[in-house]
């Protein structure tokens, strides 16, 4: 990653893919039914590091889960203001694209939960990856309780159409 100042409040991020998505699906558009089921999207997919990363998955295999920070690489446009779900979900309420996980982000960034299903090499198999082939992987970091659940939690009510946990 390198960081310019540009100016006082302005800086200029530039990101390095550590890897890409490897999927059988190659339209944003084949993702909708994804965004409807949450957690429980089962689409599978495969991360491929760039060559000499491998030696950063020793002990990877340990977690159930991982968080994949991806580019939305193919979205078109970024809406300030957005509807924060599916289309077919009618009665939300619009509200700003930081409250919502919207993929027309300033950024274009995107960071999912997946379960890890095997680490090979410098590949890395999930299920639950909502992107699609040849999406540049920024980073991947493990899922661990004691930093990623906080006990007590509030979610805006307009995502109660999304499947739930009743652990």
């Amino acid at each position: 990653m390198k960081i310019t100042n540009t100016s006082a409040d302005k800086f200029k991020v530039e990101l390095t893919s550590i890897g890409r998505v490897r999927s059988s699906t190659t339209r944003p558009a084949d993702l909708h039914t994804a965004c409807q089921q949450g957690l429980t999207f089962s689409g599978r997919a495969t991360i491929v590091l760039k060559a000499g990363l491998a030696g950063g998955l020793k002990g990877l295999e340990d977690f159930s889960h991982i968080w994949v920070i991806y580019s939305l690489h193919r979205a078109d446009r970024t809406e300030l203001v957005t509807h924060p779900g599916p289309a077919s979900i009618r009665n939300l309420p619009q509200v700003g694209v930081f409250a919502s996980r919207s993929q027309y982000r300033p950024s274009h960034l995107a960071l999912r939960l997946c379960q890890l299903e095997k680490v090979e090499t410098n590949k890395i198999y999930v299920s639950g990856l909502d992107a699609i082939d040849g999406t540049p992987v920024l980073d991947i970091k493990p899922y661990v309780s004691g930093f990623d659940r906080p006990k007590q939690f509030r979610t805006a009510p307009w995502y109660e159409w999304l499947p739930q946990d009743k652990s």
